[in-house]
C-alpha cells in the first residue's frame, strides 16, 4: 500500500497506538476510556481541579446546602458524597469526599473514593498521588495498586503501569480489569500472545463484556488469527447496535474474503453509504485489487450529494495504480 493513500476517516482510529506502526481497526475501550486519550500535557494544561471544587462549592452552598459541610463529621460527609455520586454529581461528590479527608486526613474509604474521581475527573498525577498515599499507609492495599497503574495506564508510564497490575494481580488475582490493562499494554508493544491471554483471563470472570470479547477480536486480528477475529465480532453484533463493532467485523470480513458481508458490516458500521463504499474502496486498493477499488469510490462518489475528498482523492490513486499495473513496459 502507498504512504500516500487516504485512510476513510470511519477507519482511521485504531486500537493500538505506536509511533512506528499504526492498525486500521476499531475498539471499544471499558468504562475508562478517559484514560487512553490522557497525557501529562493534558494534566499541566487542565485548569485545576481543586480551584473549580472551590469556587463551586461556594456557589452551590450559598444556593442549595442549608447546612455547613463543616458542621459534619467525616463519616456524615462521606455519606452525602456517596448519595451524590450515585445521582451522577461527581462535582458534589468530590467536595464532600474532600470535605472528610480534612477532618479525617488517613481515612482510607475517603482516599479511595478521591482516587477514583480524580481518575474520571482525568486528573491523574492528582489521582497517583492520591493511590500512593494509601500504598504508604498498607503497600499491600491491591485496589490502590490497580488504580495507580490506570493513572500511570494514562500517563503512558506503560512500565510502571504493567508492575502495579502485576503486583495487584499477585495479591489479588480477581482483579480483572488489571488483566484488562495488561492486555492493552501488551496490545501497544505488539506482544500478542500475552495480550490474547491476559483477555483470556478478564473474560473469566467477565464473560459477557461486550468491550473485552471485542478487544480480543481486535488483538487475534492484529495477531493475523482473522477467523478468530470474525468469529467473535460475529456474536457480538447479534446484540451490539456499536459503530466500531460493525467496522471491525467488517474489517475482519474482507480479510476473509468475505466481500458481500464486509459491505453488509461497513453499511450498518457508517453513517452513511458513501462512507461505507469509500472503507470498502480503501480496503480493495489494499489489497491491489484496484478495479474493484475504483467500482467502489465511484460509488462513494455517485451516492455523497456534494464533493467528498476523501472518496475522490483514494479513487485517484487507485486508477493511477491501476492504470500502471496494466501498462506493459517498452521493449528495450
Amino acid at each position: 500500500m502507498k504512504s500516500n493513500v487516504v485512510i476513510p476517516a470511519v477507519i482511521r482510529r485504531h486500537f493500538y497506538q505506536d509511533r512506528t506502526k499504526t492498525f486500521s481497526i476499531y475498539i471499544i475501550l471499558t468504562g475508562l476510556l478517559l484514560l487512553t486519550g490522557c497525557s501529562s500535557a493534558k494534566d499541566q494544561s487542565a485548569a485545576n481541579l481543586d480551584r473549580q471544587i472551590k469556587l463551586q462549592q461556594l456557589q452551590q452552598e450559598l444556593t442549595s446546602e442549608p447546612a455547613a459541610i463543616e458542621q459534619r463529621t467525616a463519616a456524615e460527609c462521606e455519606e452525602q458524597g456517596n448519595r451524590y455520586l450515585a445521582r451522577g454529581d461527581i462535582n458534589r461528590a468530590y467536595i464532600y469526599y474532600s470535605k472528610g479527608l480534612e477532618i479525617e486526613p488517613d481515612n482510607i474509604s475517603l482516599i479511595h473514593k478521591q482516587g477514583a474521581l480524580l481518575l474520571k475527573k482525568e486528573k491523574l498525577v492528582e489521582a497517583t498521588a492520591a493511590y500512593e498515599k494509601l500504598l504508604l499507609i498498607n503497600n499491600k492495599d491491591s485496589v490502590a495498586l490497580e488504580g495507580r497503574g490506570k493513572a500511570y495506564y494514562g500517563r503512558n508510564k506503560l512500565t510502571e503501569a504493567e508492575q502495579d497490575f502485576l503486583a495487584a494481580l499477585a495479591i489479588n488475582p480477581d482483579h480483572w480489569q488489571s488483566h484488562q490493562f495488561l492486555g492493552l499494554i501488551y496490545g501497544r508493544r505488539q506482544e500478542f500472545a500475552n495480550a490474547i491471554n491476559q483477555f483470556h483471563l478478564a473474560l473469566a470472570s467477565q464473560p459477557n463484556n461486550d468491550s473485552l470479547n471485542n478487544n480480543l477480536a481486535v488483538t487475534y486480528y492484529l495477531n493475523g488469527n482473522f477467523k478468530e477475529a470474525a468469529a467473535l465480532l460475529q456474536g457480538l453484533v447479534k446484540s451490539s447496535k456499536n459503530q466500531k463493532v460493525y467496522n471491525n467485523f467488517a474489517l475482519a470480513s474482507f480479510q476473509l474474503g468475505l466481500y458481500d458481508q464486509a459491505m453488509d458490516a461497513f453499511k450498518r458500521g457508517s453513517d452513511n453509504e458513501a462512507a461505507a463504499y469509500n472503507n470498502m474502496g480503501h480496503e480493495f486498493l489494499t489489497k491491489k485489487k484496484y478495479k474493484e477499488a475504483i467500482q467502489a469510490f465511484e460509488k462513494a462518489i455517485a451516492l455523497h450529494p456534494k464533493f467528498y475528498p476523501s472518496a475522490q482523492n483514494n479513487l485517484s490513486i487507485a486508477t493511477n495504480e491501476y492504470l500502471a499495473s496494466h501498462t506493459k513496459p517498452e521493449n528495450q
